[in-house]
């Protein structure tokens, strides 16, 4: 039996590694606590250790234009859950490669409808406008490139440290109610959160290549050593 070591908070894990990267989080040594580890045991014949890359999946064509936090989501999901899992080493080479060849959409509509919920149509607007601004997108791109060197990767050519002014800009918006309120909501794990909200979509992808494992497994805490 082998085991493999995901994030907790996966939602979570652009907002505070951009946080991190631009010294907006005035408890960076506290990091690690907020995106504390859980342990997956999945338990299977390994016949292929072979890292496999995703291929290109053409995306569903969605009606409605997804928010930007959802987009953000769906990036955080791919890169956090679906990505680590398929290079572990954990699963069989089929496994892996039905994995890989999955709608990189899924779960999209559900996150969408989560945030529908969630937030008022004036916050909506507010976490759309600030993610669009040109501060905003540098702070994703932070959080890009932070989930690149999380999960083994280098980065070429590192971003430039950002300006005190979009510091200041950033800190300002996520000390604001509806920043505030969007970092809650994408960190917590119970039950009304952002990533119980794709339970389903993602337990029916496992269940389709034949992967013994849940989302409910993946959020369980690692057992006391």
């Amino acid at each position: 039996m082998t085991s493999l070591t995901l994030k907790r908070s996966l939602f979570g894990v652009v907002l505070a590694s951009s946080l991190l990267a631009t010294g907006c989080d005035n408890t960076a040594n506290t990091t690690d606590d907020s995106l504390s580890d859980t342990e997956v045991q999945i338990e299977e014949t390994q016949t292929d250790n072979t890292a496999i890359t995703p291929t290109a999946v053409t995306p569903t064509t969605s009606v409605e234009e997804p928010f930007v936090m959802t987009t953000i989501g769906m990036n955080s999901i791919n890169s956090m859950i679906f990505t680590p899992l398929i290079n572990s080493g954990e699963l069989t080479g089929e496994q892996a490669t039905c994995l890989a060849a999955r709608d990189n959409n899924l779960g999209q509509t559900e996150l969408q409808d989560f945030y529908k919920r969630q937030f008022s149509d004036a916050e909506l607007q507010e976490l759309d406008d600030f993610y669009n601004s040109d501060v905003g997108q540098k702070m994703l791109q932070f959080g890009e490139q932070e989930m690149v060197i999380m999960n083994g990767g280098e980065v070429a050519t590192p971003m430039a440290d950002p300006t005190p002014d979009e510091i200041a800009e950033i800190q300002a918006f996520m000390q604001s109610p509806t920043g505030v309120k969007y970092v809650q909501t994408n960190n917590a794990l119970g039950e009304g959160s952002a990533i119980l909200s794709l339970e389903e979509p993602i337990n029916a992808e496992f269940q389709r290549c034949n992967i013994d494992l849940t989302l409910a497994q993946l959020m369980q805490p690692a057992p006391a050593q």
